[in-house]
């Protein structure tokens, strides 16, 4: 075996098996991708960002609250235990990343009653739950969306 027939099969390796591995290492397409403002913290003269679901033209929901800021190991069912204190909590989610399968970090809580939904909204926003302090909102009403074919 010689120098030149190793480096030879070298580069034959390389430029077969190269572009295989470039398959799997290659960053995703940035196409779909949208930027988040970035987080703001309280000073003086800030306010703290508005996080709503749905467009700015929206109305408000009444009975849904936007929960933003919830702990990474919350689930529905922890959400829903954390406001059932308030009244009837009709509907709880946690919106989880498509990918990766983990929290995002917020989530919707929507109440069979305005009041409890209003008092909720009073009372947790900036609360503490599960160490971690929550932003709560009246969601937005989502826009209908086009259909997807």
């Amino acid at each position: 075996d010689t120098p030149a027939m190793a480096m030879l099969r070298l580069i034959t390796l390389l430029l077969i098996c190269a572009p295989l591995t470039w398959c799997f290492i290659s960053p995703a397409p940035l196409g779909g991708l949208q930027l988040r403002a970035p987080a703001i913290s309280k000073g003086p003269g800030l306010k703290s960002p508005v996080m709503m679901s749905g467009g700015m033209d929206g109305e408000l929901d009444t009975k849904k609250l936007f929960i933003g800021g919830i702990p990474w190991a919350f689930d529905p069912e922890d959400l829903k235990e954390a406001f059932s204190e308030f009244g009837v909590v009709a509907d709880a989610n946690v919106v989880y990343d498509r990918e990766t399968g983990r929290s995002r970090g917020f989530g919707f809580v929507t109440f069979e009653d305005e009041e409890a939904a209003k008092r909720a909204c009073a009372e947790m926003n900036e609360a503490e739950v599960g160490g971690r302090t929550v932003n709560v909102n009246f969601a937005k009403a989502r826009p209908p969306r086009e259909p997807r074919y």
